[in-house]
């Protein structure tokens, strides 16, 4: 096979299994049940989504100011008051393109303090960032969330680093002195990785270098949940650097199936007294 050819099939390859990832989360039928400093929110399985021809966002306020944001899709306000580090639950929204808008709060017809415009898939999750930009100004990136189940006896975890004065991003597990990911851009998110199960701290420094900026104590990584670092903040002034921790686990703590149990159980108890 030439080069030419080589390079094709390659390129078949990687579309196939893109494809296949886009297909797969779509496939799921467990609800998500999400959980951060936020508080914990269940959305709907991505299969049920994708039969209504839905997709879920959610979205992450990473501006380090004391301001909180309307979110609007197109003409719709679909999250308000949304401040620092917080995190919303999925909500649904049509599978098309939109045109996602940050307003301050109760201003609907402001003009936009950041807007970006971004196709959606059925069945799909995504987290839309209000994130810093140059000059004081704001940003939104809208990242895919996929949502799947890890390898068994693994777990998940990606980074979004959020602070453009940090700069590039090393992130270590002190239990093994393990670097997880390396030369994390500023203003951009890393693909999932598989982790051990662990509880770790977990330190933040800059780019190939050895002092930390930041350090995440006893973090947790559980077998089969899926994880989502955000470092926000400022380097240098206030709001500090920090971390913020986001868990997605498929399922709930008790299935469809033994949740019907408990109710035909306190049904019966009731007919015997």
């Amino acid at each position: 096979m030439n080069a030419f050819g080589k390079w094709r099939l390659l390129s078949l390859i990687a579309i196939a299994l893109l494809l296949a990832g886009c297909s797969k989360e779509a496939k799921q039928t467990e609800p998500v049940t999400s959980t951060s400093q936020s508080g914990t929110s269940t959305a709907p399985p991505a299969k049920e989504a994708e039969t209504r021809n839905n997709t879920m966002v959610r979205v992450i306020n990473t501006a380090p100011t004391n301001q909180a944001f309307d979110i609007f899709a197109d003409d719709q306000k679909i999250f308000e008051k949304v401040g620092f580090k917080a995190v919303t639950p999925y909500q649904e929204l049509p599978d098309t393109r939109h045109v996602f808008r940050v307003r301050p709060v109760g201003q609907n017809n402001a003009p936009a303090l950041a807007e970006n415009s971004e196709g959606l898939s059925s069945g799909k999750h995504y987290t839309i960032l209000v994130m810093p930009d140059t000059n004081d100004k704001l940003k939104l990136r809208i990242v895919s969330d996929n949502l799947t189940p890890p390898p068994a006896e693994k777990a998940q975890l990606r980074i979004i680093n959020a602070s453009p004065e940090a700069g590039d991003l090393d992130v270590l597990a002190k239990q093994n002195n393990k670097v997880l990911f390396s030369d994390v851009n500023a203003g951009t998110d890393t693909s999932y990785i598989n982790v051990d199960p662990m509880a770790s701290s977990l330190e933040i420094r800059p780019g190939g270098k050895d002092n930390t900026l930041l350090t995440v104590p006893n973090a947790k990584f559980d077998k089969g949940k899926i994880y989502t670092l955000v470092v926000a903040g400022r380097a240098k002034g206030e709001p500090k650097l920090q971390a913020l921790m986001i868990e997605d686990k498929l399922g709930t703590n008790a299935t469809a199936s033994e949740t019907q149990k408990e109710k035909d159980k306190a049904a019966m108890q009731k007919v015997r007294y």
